[in-house]
């Protein structure tokens, strides 16, 4: 125990040595954390520390029902570009595509006369880009 004694005092007094021979050290261990703790302290008595109560994440009125917007359902949009001769653009033109045309076609039959397929999507887009866009041309 007595060496364990005499170890810790010469173990203190280097420590103590050389924080004295390194003041700007020794400054720089005690201030920076002090200053550290003083803004956080500073920015704790800024912060509203007031218990709020749990809210719902989902509120009334939050959620619309299919069908209830005030955007038009797809009927009317089929309807519309019906009435002034528009077409609904598809690409590429796959049998995929053909056959979601057709099943949509079951419930929304107007899809036929208003559909138009492109072979892919650099056709249409160089459709778009054409001078003809928008033109309501009967194909």
């Amino acid at each position: 125990m007595g060496d364990s004694w005499r170890q810790l005092k010469v173990m203190l007094r280097k420590n103590w040595l050389l924080k004295i021979r390194h003041p700007f050290a020794t400054a720089a261990e005690i201030l920076l954390p002090t200053i550290v703790i003083l803004l956080l302290v500073a920015v704790r008595t800024r912060v509203d520390t007031k218990i709020h109560p749990a809210q719902a994440y989902i509120r009334n009125d939050m959620l619309v029902e299919i069908g209830k917007g005030i955007s038009p359902n797809f009927q009317e949009v089929l309807e519309l570009l019906y009435s002034k001769r528009e077409f609904l653009a598809f690409a590429p033109d796959t049998e995929e595509t053909r056959m979601m045309i057709n099943w949509m076609s079951i419930k929304f039959p107007l899809l036929k006369l208003v559909h138009k397929i492109y072979k892919d999507e650099e056709e249409l887009e160089t459709y778009i880009r054409s001078d003809i866009f928008g033109t309501c041309s009967q194909i």
